[in-house]
Parts: C-alpha cells; sequence; structure tokens
C-alpha cells in the first residue's frame, strides 16, 4: 500500500512553527526592553511589565497570521470547489 504525499502537512507545520517563533520573540523583545529600562532605574518592575506585553503582542501577532492563513485556505477550499462544480455542470450538460 502506497501512501499518497501532500506537502499541505508541510505548509502546516511551517505555520506552528512561526506562530511558535512570533511568540517567543515577542517575549523575549519585550523581556530585553524590560531589562534595559530596570537597568536604568533600579526597579525590576518594568521587566514584569514589558514581559507581560511581549506575550500579549506576540499572541496578537500569532492569532492575527492564523486568521490570515485560515482565510487564505478556506478561499483555496471555496475556489476548489466551485471549479469542481463548474465541471461537473459542464459535463452533465447535452448538446444539441
Amino acid at each position: 500500500m502506497k501512501q499518497k504525499f501532500d506537502i499541505k502537512v508541510f505548509a502546516n507545520l511551517n505555520l506552528i512553527l512561526f506562530f511558535a517563533l512570533a511568540v517567543l520573540a515577542n517575549i523575549f523583545i519585550g523581556f530585553i526592553i524590560g531589562s534595559i529600562l530596570s537597568s536604568f532605574t533600579q526597579n525590576d518592575l518594568w521587566k514584569v511589565l514589558f514581559l507581560f506585553l511581549g506575550v500579549i503582542s506576540g499572541l496578537y501577532n500569532g492569532i492575527i497570521e492564523l486568521l490570515k492563513e485560515a482565510k487564505k485556505q478556506d478561499n483555496e477550499f471555496r475556489t476548489k470547489s466551485k471549479s469542481k462544480r463548474d465541471n461537473n455542470k459542464n459535463n452533465n450538460s447535452f448538446d444539441n
């Protein structure tokens, strides 16, 4: 039994990797900014604040990208089903 190789699996894995990297990068950048401000003011509140802002911004950007990809895949699915429907309609018509 030979299994069919589907390249879309790798596209979905790439999407998961992108989401994880976007979230982690925003958290890291937020921590770095918080650390810099914390070193100037001698107050650790900045680390916590910017770490929290990094988490929020990372999740926001990741979810926005996931929604864009879902909309793109939905449009692809709709065009495929529409083209199949049109092909079936053309094949079932009778010529006089």
